[in-house]
């Protein structure tokens, strides 16, 4: 009772406070003894957090919140401190209030939960680019009928469970999320206590952490019963400086998994204690990795347990998707040890994905694998970026290993002024980079300029850009795109671009005697030439891209029209003869083999892969979604191919309608294949 008193007169000294209690469509009541509802906000007007806050201080004793329409939190709410459990719901004595009122709970920035509490039958929605709800250690549920419905623009919220000594204990049955951690989200914060996170059902798009990103010092738990993780399973974020000096336990029975499941998101995490993950079920057809804390600082112990059957059963089925897949420009994907990696064109970074399957790459999340200071020749307008491997055999052990090529310039003029080719050499020896300088003291972040060996070379001084490199019959070839006059030509036609090949002598030095394999010779190659407000603009061939068909016959697929138009697409050349560098051993097909439809236009500079099985073939290429190519993103999309003795086709010729669902075969790998860094591993029944 004293506590009560002492309420009520802090209220009287708050006649602002007072004046919205009797003001506002606020009304507490007792249903039951133990029962108690306060409403807040209805249909005409948009309630604020003074209005939320003040239902609050009339369940000091615990009962439930009631929001009847939508309700601005702005953008730091804290909720006054409860002791007793309130729910927070729109749905009340047969009423939805989402539906009938659009009610929500609009968060301008971060939610500071001050009591336990559960909420069920609710809208969050997200009113900043990024948003936070802030547990504070206190008890939490997000029941089986939340969801998350961000503005535009704005992104999912994140969910942190503690704060400081008292540990948490956090359960998630429903949602859409972004970052979950059990401990703190902020890489110097520190907590204590055990952290308990249960989840049965939800949507994640970014990593569920059971510890979080800073240091813990106590146990840490997770169980995950169900739920869609796209951004990956971990103890420890993504922070160099995250650590627990505990124990951790994960236990896996039900789920999707994407990604990682892992001890550390960072190899430079600290792990003092024992790791114990228990996988009883879920779907790990899109995971990329399975990785225990025996390889972190500090680890002791890091166990699997799971049945041997579970380990080593083989996805079978196959996935599908709907086109566009993701944003980017000049796409480069490629197919290595059972996964995919994918990159594209930079401004001033190259970032990578690596997945399991191509629908994954829609929810997976990038790594920067190069990022150069300012000012170099090679720091800006990073375009068309190619990834290779290669052998020892192909160029000796001190060069064999994972080459980056791109055009890039100083960012002075531009975007196009200027471009080069550089070459860049992974330097932890993995697709994953990150990469530096091919030759010399290979500093990271450091390109080497290609050259010729021949001195008198054109190719020092020209414009070229899109390298491609060609394996044929033992020797390694370099394809790219340069140009014929510039943009203070007079005439149309007097610009035009050419790909031109040459012998790759090492990874960083062509021979210097290019020939010119592909030149705008046919009319649909020559759409968006002309002046224009830059100039001249060039007639355009580009991105020629090497690819064998299932007979063994070489093909270069290549790009012509102005990039700019809506006319861009995929033309095709057969290597006829013995020699690649031969212009007269090309014939070039006289119509494009893949072109614009009503719906999707700029189809162009695609990259070839196949399926996780070898079954089917994929032509992964950028273009725009709608008639404009100005003032909108190009996307990457995925068509089916076919090169073979009948002939070569990428899927009907045109870009399938939008919506279509297409169907490719799930990544086989078992998760054994998937496993590192454990003491313990179950052997395998095999």
């Amino acid at each position: 009772m004293t506590s009560r008193t002492h309420r009520t007169a802090h209220h009287m000294k708050l006649p602002a406070r007072l004046i919205l209690f009797f003001s506002i469509q606020l009304s507490v009541f007792a249903a039951t003894q133990t029962e108690r509802v306060a409403f807040v906000g209805g249909p005409d007007a948009t309630a604020g957090a003074a209005e939320f806050s003040a239902a609050f201080d009339q369940l000091l004793d615990g009962g439930t919140i009631v929001v009847r329409g939508p309700t601005r939190l702005g953008e730091k709410f804290l909720a006054p401190a409860h002791d007793a459990r309130i729910t927070i719901t729109s749905v009340h004595d047969g009423r939805d209030y989402r539906k009938e009122n659009g009610a929500r709970l609009i968060i301008g920035g971060s939610y500071s939960i001050n009591g336990p509490a559960t909420f069920a039958g609710l809208v969050f929605a997200p009113d900043a680019r990024t948003s936070r709800i802030y547990c504070n250690a206190r008890k939490v549920v997000f029941d089986g009928d939340v969801s998350c419905e961000p503005s535009e623009g704005c992104g999912f919220p994140s969910i942190v469970g503690a704060g400081g000594p008292d540990g948490s204990d956090l359960t998630i049955d429903s949602g859409r999320w972004d970052i979950v951690a059990g401990g703190t989200f902020q890489d110097a914060g520190s907590t204590t206590g055990t952290l308990r996170v249960t989840i049965n059902g939800g949507q994640f798009h970014g990593a569920v952490c059971a510890a979080g990103s800073g240091r813990h010092t106590g146990d840490a738990e997770m169980t995950i019963n169900g739920g869609t993780f796209y951004g990956g399973v971990a103890v420890l974020g993504a922070f160099a400086k995250a650590s627990i000096r505990g124990d951790a336990r994960v236990t896996i029975n039900n789920g999707v998994f994407h990604a990682s499941i892992a001890a550390a998101r960072h190899n430079g995490a600290e792990f003092a204690g024992n790791y114990a993950l228990t996988i009883n079920g879920g779907d790990f057809t899109s995971a990329t990795a399975v990785t225990g804390a025996s390889e972190l600082r500090g680890g002791k112990t890091s166990t699997l347990a799971a049945s041997p059957g579970l380990l080593d059963k083989r996805n079978a089925g196959a996935l599908t998707f709907t086109n566009p897949l993701i944003d980017g420009a000049d796409p480069w994907v490629f197919f290595h040890d059972g996964f995919y990696y994918s990159t594209a064109t930079g401004g001033s970074q190259l970032n990578m994905r690596q997945v399991a399957n191509l629908p994954d790459l829609a929810h997976a999340k990038s790594v920067v694998i190069y990022k150069p200071s300012a000012g170099k020749p090679w720091s800006r307008n990073l375009w068309s970026p190619k990834i290779y491997h290669f052998s020892e055999s192909e160029v000796g052990a001190e060069n064999a290993g994972w080459y980056l090529y791109l055009s890039a310039n100083d960012g002075s003029g531009r975007p196009s002024q200027g471009q080069r080719m550089f070459v860049l050499r992974s330097l932890s020896g993995t697709p994953l980079g990150p990469y530096g300088e091919a030759t010399g003291a290979r500093k990271p972040h450091t390109a080497t300029r290609v050259t010729a060996a021949a001195k008198d070379s054109a190719f020092n001084k020209t414009w070229c850009g899109g390298a491609k490199i060609l394996k044929h019959n033992g020797n390694l070839y370099a394809i790219w795109v340069s140009e014929v006059g510039d943009a203070q030509s007079k005439n149309t036609g007097d610009r035009y671009q050419i790909i031109c090949i040459d012998r790759l002598l090492n990874p960083w030095t062509i021979a210097g005697n290019p020939s010119i394999i592909c030149r705008p010779t046919l009319a649909w190659e020559k759409r968006g030439a002309g002046p224009g407000k830059a100039g001249m603009y060039p007639e355009v061939v580009e991105g020629g891209t090497p690819v064998y068909g299932d007979d063994g016959a070489l093909y270069l697929f290549y790009a012509g029209s102005g990039y700019w138009t809506p006319h861009y697409a995929i033309g095709l050349m057969k290597l006829t003869g013995d020699d690649p560098m031969n212009p007269a051993h090309w014939r070039k097909a006289d119509k494009p083999i893949f072109k614009a439809s009503d719906e999707v236009v700029g189809t162009g500079n695609a990259c070839y892969v196949p399926s996780p099985t070898g079954e089917s073939k994929w032509a992964i290429y950028h273009a725009y979604v709608g008639k404009k190519t100005r003032g909108v993103p190009r996307q990457l999309f995925a068509e089916p191919y076919l090169a073979n003795e009948k002939g070569v086709a990428i899927g009907i010729g045109r870009p399938f309608p939008l919506g279509t669902q297409l169907k490719i075969e799930a990544n086989p790998m078992p998760l054994r294949k998937k496993i590192s860094a454990f003491t313990t591993v179950p052997i395998s029944a095999r």
